[in-house]
């Protein structure tokens, strides 16, 4: 269904079912500096991603800042979140687009001023061409959006560890 492997979803399903342990999985990325406020992000066998900040925030502004990053994987689990469920019940979905947008207060950041320097009011946009009814994808985006790993994610404590 709309191309997603759900079988092999169903398989995973019954294994951790059977036995929870399998449903723990270790992700990691590892960050290189290049240069300036430039980084080098490796994930697995994949290419490296560059992450660099805007000029104002002594960037060259050559490659996305890690905020954007987190706002694009936040997004892009919410959506693939949707999707599988969407597809769970048998829902074909024809287009999905989903948006996010967020604040961030600079002045925490850089040392000016106290507060949460984290984003702020993130509000996710969803548009979908589905055979589901609006109810339906009302029902399943909020589902997406209480199982979604990566928006769980930004509510987590952080383990630090310096070498």
């Amino acid at each position: 269904m709309n191309n997603i492997l759900l079988e092999n979803v169903q398989q995973t399903m019954n294994a951790i079912k059977a036995d929870p342990e399998v449903g723990k999985k270790n992700f990691s990325a590892r960050i290189n500096w290049q240069d300036g406020v430039q980084n080098q992000a490796s994930i697995g066998e994949f290419p490296p991603l560059l992450m660099d900040e805007p000029q104002p925030l002594g960037g060259m502004n050559k490659a996305p800042n890690p905020v954007e990053y987190l706002l694009a994987a936040a997004v892009g689990c919410f959506a693939i979140t949707f999707e599988v469920l969407a597809s769970q019940r048998g829902i074909a979905l024809e287009k999905v687009e989903a948006q996010i947008e967020a604040d961030i207060d600079a002045a925490v950041f850089l040392g000016i001023k106290e507060g949460h320097g984290g984003i702020q009011n993130p509000t996710i946009k969803l548009r979908a061409i589905t055979t589901a009814t609006e109810q339906q994808v009302k029902e399943i985006a909020q589902f997406a959006l209480r199982k979604s790993p990566v928006l769980l994610s930004l509510q987590a404590e952080i383990n630090l560890v310096t070498e």
